[in-house]
């Protein structure tokens, strides 16, 4: 097997980073925001967490968060081949709606779940933590696997400017600057960036994407604290590609503009509780744009397409944490939500003669009343308790109940066990519910799709925690699943609630700090994934016993990091996918077909040229080697995953 040939090339390398166990729950030092909505000891969260910090992105040169998600156990990235394609993410086998995907606290998914994740950059990240399991119970709708949180970067005391610029494969260049400072009171942050690329495409295959981004933190007095963050991303695509993969277009593109805003105020009512007070927004701007690629290109069905749409997301939440006792924190809050989408378009088609007509308008809206409990207990025993339970309330579907209970048991030993289980559920989309197109017909009386989930975990840390084991097992069960019923009568809904599924797996792995700056770390997922009712309707992307498409069965990661002569530091990753059911759309029918599994290796390096000192900046040089081997795979049938790419560069600080 080829990746039996990657580990003792990689291994050689004095390099080896932990962009996986160790940041799990297991380091004890850290604290985790997302599985609890308060900091808390990893050691008492009975969730399975995963925190990857800025500054390993930035040591490793990584660029998009989906590259930083590939190496966690569970998540299975999907990209349609060339930068800017649309990525997909499914989380421990569950649809890619399937995951609450968050800024400092924003939800930035589309109503009903959907996320693009090909233009969220690490830009100005402080960290990223990765929560796998049901958390519906704290985030409400569409946090049915898990949950994603991206936190902005922030500012220090003093004054420091950091920026970089690099270029390679693929007329690739990007370049970023940032400020970080503050004082006690008042820190901030700022940073901008650009990037550009011609793609892997013979033609027609250009992506850009600027980001800009702040954070603003102060504390007026010791009894309060208030933060604002923003971010800002403006983004386009062109893409030759047709459904299938074919080279077809000389000109289609999609663009996006995403803007996202969080405020915070925490105000301390005693020495046993305090108030947070949370509001924010996201909005979401598409573009499709598909003009005729010449005079002669006005045949055949939807040769010219113009679509639009807009996303907003607004929420606000009020919560008190009160310290009961000693060993027992009651959390009891709400929220409300209200989300908006507008959609808009055309397409011209040509069967005996030009005709124009719309594209599936709507323009709808819906709003959601959450109300949660939480009590955390914590025991010098070392057991640690988690309950939770939240009831729902939304205009589109009505009233949804969800839960959540877990423990966690810390033995003398250095060991963890932890058991849980959860009930989460996603609402439909808006077009679910709502379009009316000859051939897409909402029903406005479809049900949230729902899960019933368990999980039990064990942890162990050996040799004063400088080797760490881990392990997994869960297991997932999905129910009213909404399909497309294409059979259905003229004027007749198209969707309906009624088919399920279930996955469940083991996740494992091993980390270890060699000491000399050495860290090491691996992990391997195993996956059993099926569609169980397919209500009567099967298809070849969902039928009744066969596997759900896109998710290997098998997975596993490898990383490595090392500081060297104490100016360079050298890293290296290896991604291996194992084989996984897929369908081909160029074949009427659609056929389902299994892809190959593939290993990518990945290569990143930094050397010190200058140390930085007072009034004197640092510069380094930088260089990154993606897909080493130059490894040919199909992540989408029909679209190839990038070829090698080599980048270098320079980075500063003042």
């Amino acid at each position: 097997m080829r990746l039996l040939l990657y580990v003792p090339l990689i291994s050689a390398l004095p390099t080896l980073v932990s962009a996986q166990e160790q940041q799990d729950t297991t380091r004890l030092e850290e604290l985790v925001v997302t599985a609890t909505l308060s900091p808390l000891p990893a050691d008492a969260v009975v969730s399975t967490v995963t925190t990857i910090t800025g500054e390993e992105l930035r040591a490793h040169g990584i660029r998009f968060v989906q590259d930083a998600l590939r190496q966690v156990p569970g998540a299975a990235v999907v990209q349609g081949s060339s930068y800017g394609g649309v990525s997909s993410l499914f989380l421990r086998g569950g649809e890619s709606d399937y995951v609450k995907v968050l800024i400092d606290g924003v939800p930035v998914n589309r109503s009903g779940g959907g996320y693009n994740w090909a233009n969220l950059t690490t830009d100005n990240v402080e960290r990223i933590e990765i929560l796998r399991g049901p958390a519906s119970v704290l985030y409400g709708s569409d946090a049915v696997t898990g949950v994603v949180q991206v936190f902005t970067r922030r500012g220090t005391a003093g004054l420091a400017f950091e920026g970089g610029a690099e270029a390679g494969s693929f007329g690739t260049i990007l370049g970023h600057g940032s400020v970080l400072g503050g004082s006690d009171r008042v820190n901030y942050s700022a940073e901008a960036s650009r990037i550009a690329t011609d793609g892997v495409y013979p033609f027609n295959n250009d992506y850009g994407n600027t980001v800009l981004s702040g954070s603003l933190r102060a504390t007026p007095d010791e009894l309060t604290d208030v933060s604002l963050t923003t971010r800002f991303s403006d983004s386009r695509y062109h893409f030759p590609t047709d459904f299938s993969g074919a080279l077809a277009d000389s000109n289609q593109s999609n663009a996006d503009q995403a803007l996202s805003l969080a405020a915070e105020i925490g105000r301390r009512l005693g020495e046993r509780s305090d108030l947070r007070f949370t509001a924010g927004g996201s909005r979401t701007d598409g573009d499709f744009e598909d003009a005729p690629d010449s005079p002669a290109d006005t045949t055949g069905f939807a040769f010219s397409s113009h679509r639009e749409s807009r996303n907003d997301r607004g929420n606000l939440d009020l919560r008190l944490n009160a310290r009961v006792s000693p060993t027992f924190m009651l959390t009891t809050g709400g929220q409300v939500e209200h989300e908006t989408e507008r959609q808009s378009g055309e397409s011209s088609s040509n069967f005996g003669g030009v005709v124009t007509t719309p594209d599936t308008p709507f323009d709808r809206g819906r709003a959601t009343f959450g109300y949660y409990a939480q009590g955390v207990m914590d025991l010098p025993s070392g057991l640690a308790v988690n309950l939770n339970g939240r009831v729902d309330h939304n205009s589109g579907f009505g009233t949804f109940l969800t839960y959540r209970a877990g423990l966690v048991y810390r033995l003398p030993s250095q060991t963890r066990v932890r058991a849980s289980v959860g009930r989460a559920f996603k609402a439909p989309t808006f077009c679910e519910q709502y379009c009316d197109a000859p051939f897409v017909v909402g029903d406005s009386t479809l049900q949230p799709e729902q899960s019933a989930s368990w999980e039990v975990g064990l942890e162990q840390d050996l040799f004063s925690s400088q080797l760490r084991l881990w392990g997994t097992y869960f297991d997932q069960r999905f129910r009213d699943l909404i399909l497309y019923d294409g059979s259905a009568l003229p004027g007749e809904p198209t969707y309906f609630n009624g088919a399920e599924a279930t996955a469940r797996g083991v996740e494992m792995g091993i980390g270890s700090t060699l000491g000399a700056g050495i860290v090491a770390s691996a992990s391997y997922t195993y996956l059993f994934t099926e569609a169980t009712d397919d209500a009567g309707m099967p298809s070849a992307t969902f039928a009744q016993g066969a596997p759900l498409i896109r998710r290997p069965s098998h997975s596993a990661e490898l990383t490595l990091r090392a500081r060297v002569w104490n100016r360079a530091t050298l890293g290296g990753s290896l991604t291996w996918v194992g084989s996984r059911e897929d369908v081909d759309f160029a074949q009427t029918p659609s056929v389902r077909i299994e892809l190959p599994a593939y290993a990518v290796v990945d290569l990143a390096g930094e050397l010190e040229i200058l140390s930085a000192h007072p009034g004197r900046p640092g510069v380094a040089g930088t260089v990154r080697v993606e897909n080493l081997f130059d490894e040919s795979y199909d992540q989408v049938v029909g679209f190839p995953g990038r070829p090698r790419g080599v980048f270098g560069g320079v980075r500063f600080q003042l």
